[in-house]
C-alpha cells in the first residue's frame, strides 16, 4: 500500500493514491505532450470534492512537473456523475468514439473530455 499522496510508477505512468481514491496519468505521449487522465473515488467518498481535489492536484503536477501541453479522459457515454466531475474540473468534450468500450455485454460510446494546460 501506498502512502498517503505516494507517486509510484517510472516512466509514462504515474499514480497519486490516496485513502479515499487514486488518479494517474497513462498513455503518454512525450512527442505531443500529453497523456490521458483516470480517476477513481472510493464509494464511500463520491460527491464530496474528492474527485475534483485530485484532478485539481493531477492538473498541477501535468502541467509544472511533467511539462505536459494537454491532458484528456475517456468517459463512457452512460457515466453523467464522471462527465460532470471533468467538466466541473475544466475539461470540454471534443470528441465521441461510437460503441468504444464493452459494458455489461453491450458495446457503448464514450466521451473524450479533454483539458489545454
Amino acid at each position: 500500500m501506498a502512502e498517503e499522496g505516494a507517486v509510484l510508477g517510472s516512466g509514462g505512468l504515474r499514480l497519486y493514491a490516496v485513502p479515499y481514491g487514486c488518479v494517474d496519468l497513462y498513455a503518454y505521449d512525450p512527442l505531443n505532450r500529453r497523456a490521458a487522465v483516470g480517476v477513481v473515488v472510493a464509494t464511500g467518498y463520491r460527491r464530496q470534492g474528492y474527485g475534483l481535489a485530485m484532478l485539481e492536484a493531477l492538473r498541477g503536477m501535468a502541467s509544472e512537473t511533467f511539462h505536459l501541453h494537454q491532458i484528456y479522459a475517456d468517459i463512457a457515454a452512460d457515466n453523467g456523475a464522471s462527465e460532470a466531475l471533468f467538466r466541473k474540473a475544466g475539461y470540454t468534450e471534443c470528441g465521441r468514439f461510437r460503441e468504444w468500450v464493452e459494458k455489461d455485454g453491450e458495446f457503448v460510446d464514450t466521451i473524450r473530455m479533454q483539458l489545454i494546460l
